[in-house]
């Protein structure tokens, strides 16, 4: 479609969008400080750097004075092939047709986010223990944020968490993982298991946004990611260099008593400490069942 003399793309469908999600690694969301009349821009040159989320997040206003705004940033980062979300309020996203919304631990209720927005908008949930993490994969969500990773303006009565946690979240969870909270570089957060890695003042207080931008999502971009995997069907995720022997001593399960399928070929025994897993690769752990 065209707005003016820009083009705009066309809204995403529900798996077009999810599928850019999985594809992302910057996700940059807005601070309490940058003017709201200087936001369009910023987002503009967020983007422009390589910005593949953007999430309107301001405390000090309230939502409803927000709509206008949010719908100009919705368009451009549609324009610029980002994904827009706003922070907390499910109302603003269903006014400005945001893309997405992320909730903390203390706002609606996941389940109530997304039976009132639908089937395709994203919902990201803040997570900052074990715990909440795999607890948050019983819930209809797309994303979950582990963190603050170091201690941040942005939230200053958090405890940092470190890397730790991005770790913990991985290894249990079924949807992308974004590292946040006094991050201002792109690969450590990736390699400790993230997907996307946020920030908020490497880019909104740099001197250059978009060259900011460009720089973290080079630099995240060019980490070794975790692989994708599915287990008995299940999206999870695997260090790299993880043996299938591994993969199953981290799930507590004895291969004594399993049979492993790995793309359709049984592994022996005898090869699970050499069978690596990929990107991709489809397990199946099937458990003997004993007889008399």
């Amino acid at each position: 479609m065209t707005v003016g003399d820009l083009e705009v793309e066309a809204a995403l469908g529900p798996e077009q969008l999810r599928t850019r999600l999985r594809a992302s690694r910057l996700y940059v969301v807005t601070d309490d400080l940058t003017p709201l009349e200087k936001l369009p821009d910023l987002v503009q040159a967020a983007v422009a750097g390589g910005a593949d989320l953007v999430q309107l997040r301001r405390k000090r206003e309230p939502w409803a004075e927000l709509v206008e705004l949010a719908r100009s940033l919705q368009e451009i980062c549609r324009r610029g092939g980002g994904i827009f979300l706003v922070n907390d309020h499910v109302d603003l996203a269903l006014a400005a047709q945001a893309d997405g919304v992320h909730l903390g631990q203390g706002d609606v209720a996941v389940q109530e986010a997304r039976e009132r927005l639908g089937d395709r908008p994203l919902i990201g949930l803040s997570t900052h223990t074990p715990d909440q993490a795999l607890k948050a994969q019983l819930l209809p969500l797309d994303y979950i944020a582990a963190g603050p990773v170091r201690a941040t303006p942005t939230k200053p009565d958090s405890v940092e968490v470190g890397f730790q946690q991005v770790t913990a979240a991985a290894l249990v969870s079924r949807v992308p993982v974004v590292a946040i909270g006094g991050l201002d570089e792109g690969a450590s957060a990736i390699e400790a298991g993230a997907d996307l890695v946020a920030v908020v003042r490497a880019v909104c207080a740099a001197p250059d946004p978009r060259l900011a931008a460009s720089k973290l999502r080079q630099e995240a971009a060019a980490a070794t990611p975790w692989r994708w995997i599915r287990l008995n069907g299940e999206p999870r995720k695997s260090p790299p260099g993880e043996t299938v022997l591994e993969l199953l001593a981290r799930l507590g399960v004895e291969p004594a008593g399993v049979a492993v399928e790995v793309d359709g070929r049984i592994v022996p025994r005898e090869r699970l400490a050499a069978e690596l897993v990929s990107e991709g690769s489809a397990l199946e752990v099937v458990h003997f069942v004993g007889g008399g």
